[in-house]
């Protein structure tokens, strides 16, 4: 008999949205409560986690996480998406495209080479960022001017790769929130030269990497993985006697000997996941707690 809670780890392919794997997977496998824990542009593909059931409790656990990609870059065109999604701007010929690149090369590669230097970032137009309940991209695609929405990033690790004419290639880890194709989108504003992703690939969500991902293919089938919380969660935790757990499954709080962190998990003597607690930073006394969500036994 399979858990109706956990995570699945999934590799998107590319040309497919979140939504329609979140989809397939309700249907393919008829989970009630499907849940994602971030978006992965259309023509992107990789990594993504996919909570069931009372798992979709923790989806927002890994918004805030830092994120690896893979990226291929095809200079001699722009979009307005930054991707080959978008409606082109330009496009050159190859042989224009080879001339340039040769008289530019070491200002182009200079720019690349100071992305781990990049404090901020203007998200783009074309996005799911949502602006008074729509989507930038459908606010974009009708023409109303839009707000610049900036936010801070970091880079946490940077790798150029190859470095031609016909593609440039980068490994990156980012803060959350942090635009690849945008990345590529200001360094051809920046140097004047058109510039899209071609190939864009998540590699990891904070610990977990696309090497523990099921294919798509393998979803199909129904072969997947389903991971139990405590295995993909990073929360510690704290195991009650088996006399509280009555108490916490109805919401009363247990007498804890020690509180781990600012957030954790009671657990049952068994291993099983009670509650998700978050510690009250101004509380009566320095145990004092409250709850987030109280798992009821399935």
């Amino acid at each position: 008999m399979r858990t109706e809670s956990g995570f699945l780890l999934i590799h998107k392919p590319e040309g497919m949205t979140s939504s329609d794997l979140v989809v397939a997977v309700r249907k393919k496998l008829k989970f009630k409560k499907v849940g994602h824990t971030g978006t992965l542009d259309r023509a992107a593909s990789g990594l993504m986690i996919l909570p069931v059931g009372s798992c979709t409790s923790f989806s927002s656990v890994f918004l805030e996480k830092e994120k690896s990609y893979q990226a291929w870059v095809k200079p001699g065109e722009s979009t307005d998406s930054g991707d080959k999604e978008g409606e082109i701007l330009e496009s050159l010929p190859k042989e224009q495209t080879e001339i340039w690149f040769r008289e530019h090369r070491e200002k182009l590669k200079d720019l690349f080479e100071q992305v781990p230097t990049w404090e901020t970032q203007e998200a783009p137009e074309v996005s799911a960022l949502k602006v008074n309940g729509r989507r930038r991209s459908d606010l974009f695609r009708e023409g109303v001017a839009l707000v610049p929405a900036v936010r801070k990033i970091r880079v946490y690790q940077y790798e150029l790769g190859i470095f031609s004419p016909e593609l440039i290639s980068f490994k990156i880890r980012v803060s959350a929130g942090t635009y690849i194709r945008k990345i590529v989108m200001d360094i051809s504003d920046r140097v004047g030269f058109p510039l899209r992703l071609e190939k864009l690939v998540r590699t990891s969500i904070g610990k977990l990497n696309l090497n523990q991902a099921d294919s798509y293919e393998n979803l199909l089938e129904g072969k997947v993985n389903i991971y139990p919380p405590e295995s993909i969660l990073e929360f510690p935790t704290v195991e009650i006697p088996s006399t509280e757990v009555k108490n916490v499954l109805n919401g009363r709080k247990a007498k804890l000997e020690w509180i781990p962190g600012t957030e954790f998990l009671l657990v049952s003597p068994e291993g099983e996941i009670l509650a998700w607690c978050r510690k009250e930073e101004h509380g009566i006394h320095e145990l004092d707690y409250k709850y987030l969500r109280v798992f009821p036994k399935n």
